[in-house]
Formats: structure tokens, sequence, C-alpha cells
């Protein structure tokens, strides 16, 4: 597990780079393909984008996921793992002029139909899915006080 930065502008533009940097895509977006099929809107999709230096810890959660659900797509899709909801997105985050940590890749929503952002504390996501990404050290937007965001998972620290 790697120490992830701490959740602040500038401590994540000195681990992941300045989005907003010429050739910052090119130099640190990678295309990683899960064990098992997402889907995005209910399509599958071939593989996600994601900042390189997430991209093993993702697959390592991913890979404990796909496991722990003996290698059953039913089961994995039964944990809400195969619900895709997007990584790499530059913006804001929701009513905030703070930078989204999607805007450096290192963060993912899952299952975002049933775990959207102020659902309460409440969580369709198997345990399964939650302790495999929390074990690579991303935070859950489930553990957050005040505005829950129960499909995000992010590479920061506090």
């Amino acid at each position: 597990m790697s120490q992830w930065p701490h959740d602040d502008t500038v401590s994540k533009n000195a681990f992941y780079g300045d989005f907003h940097a010429k050739a910052w895509g090119t130099l640190n977006l990678i295309h990683i393909k899960p064990p098992f099929q997402m889907y995005y809107d209910k399509k599958p999709i071939p593989s996600i984008l994601v900042h390189r230096k997430v991209a093993d810890a993702m697959m390592l959660a991913f890979h404990e996921i796909w496991d722990q659900c003996h290698q059953d797509q039913k089961l994995v899709d039964q944990s809400g793992a195969s619900d895709y909801g997007g990584c790499f997105n530059i913006r804001n985050i929701a009513g905030s002029n703070n930078w989204s940590n999607h805007s450096w890749a290192c963060a993912i929503d899952l299952s975002p139909g049933t775990n959207g952002f102020r659902h309460d504390s409440s969580t369709t996501l198997s345990s399964t899915v939650i302790d495999a990404f929390k074990r690579q050290g991303a935070l859950w937007g489930g553990d957050y006080h005040g505005r829950k965001d129960p499909m995000h998972f992010e590479f920061v620290s506090r």
C-alpha cells in the first residue's frame, strides 16, 4: 500500500501532478482492466481510466473482490463493484469551489444508482467492496462526517 497524499491541492499536486499542466494526462493516466466485467450506465466497458499511481491499489482491491466473490460475475454484480460511476473527471466538488479528487483520477465511484451523493449512512455496497478498498488505504465516502457519499472511494489521507 502506498502512502497517499494529504487531501489538499498542494499535496495532491506534489504527489499526482497538476492536472492543469500540459501533457499531464498523457504522463499520468492509464487504463486498467478489472478481472470482472464492469458496467457504466448498464453498458459493458472494456477498462477504466485512472491515475497510474493508484492503478496497482485499485487492481489489488478489484482482485480481492473477485476472489471474495469466488470469481463469479453474478456475486460481483450483487456486491455493487461492477456498477461503475466514474473515476477521471476534472470538476469541482458538488456545491464547492474546491477541485474533486476525480480531477486527479485518484477517486472512483461504485454503484452510483443506489449509493449516490448525500445518501444516508446506509449503503448497498457489500462490506467485501468497502473493505477491499480500505485495505489499499482508500478513504470511503460512507465514513464522511456530514455529507455522506457512499459510492465514493479516494486515494488520499486526512
